[in-house]
C-alpha cells in the first residue's frame, strides 16, 4: 500500500477493482477484494430498509449505500473498541492477549464467533477470561454484496 499509487485487483483473471490503495482498502468492492487489501474478518449481515446494517446485536451505518438483504461485513482488526463490559453493544470475553511493542492483539469470544482486536492502548490491558465489550468504530468497516 505505501509503494504504489493505483492499485488493480485481479480475481481469476479478471479486474476484480482498481483505485487508489485507500480506495481499496476502505471500500473494496467485493468479499474477494476486502480479504485481498488486508486482515479484515468477514460476518453475514443484513441491509435494512433504514439504510442501516445488523450485524447481531450491532447496527451499523455503512459509508456508502447498500441495497436491503444480504450482505458481508469486512471489519478490519483496528476498527473495534474494547470497552467496559455493558459499555458496547456486543458482549465479549477476552480469550487470548498479546503485547507487540506499540500494539496489543486480542481474540474476543463472542455471538459472532471468535473476533481479532488490535488496540493502540498498551497501557490497558484486558486479562484472559474478562468480560468486556466491543463496538465499533468510524473506521475499518466495509460493506459489500452478499
Amino acid at each position: 500500500l505505501a509503494v504504489s499509487d493505483q492499485i488493480i485487483v485481479m480475481d481469476a483473471g479478471r479486474i476484480a477493482q482498481a483505485g487508489t490503495p485507500q480506495q481499496l482498502y476502505e471500500h473494496p468492492a467485493s468479499e474477494f477484494v476486502a480479504g485481498f487489501m488486508g486482515e479484515a474478518m468477514l460476518f453475514d449481515g443484513q441491509a435494512l430498509a433504514d439504510g442501516t446494517v445488523r450485524l447481531g446485536p450491532l447496527r451499523v451505518q455503512p459509508r456508502q449505500p447498500v441495497a436491503p438483504g444480504a450482505v458481508k461485513v469486512a471489519v478490519r482488526p483496528e476498527a473495534w473498541e474494547v470497552v467496559p463490559a455493558g459499555v458496547g453493544e456486543l458482549a465479549a470475553t477476552v480469550a487470548k492477549s498479546a503485547y507487540l511493542g506499540s500494539l496489543r492483539e486480542y481474540t474476543f469470544d463472542t455471538e459472532l464467533g471468535a473476533i481479532l482486536v488490535v488496540s493502540a492502548d498498551v497501557a490497558r490491558v484486558w486479562q484472559t477470561g474478562e468480560a468486556v465489550s466491543l463496538r465499533l468504530a468510524g473506521h475499518g468497516l466495509s460493506v459489500v454484496a452478499a
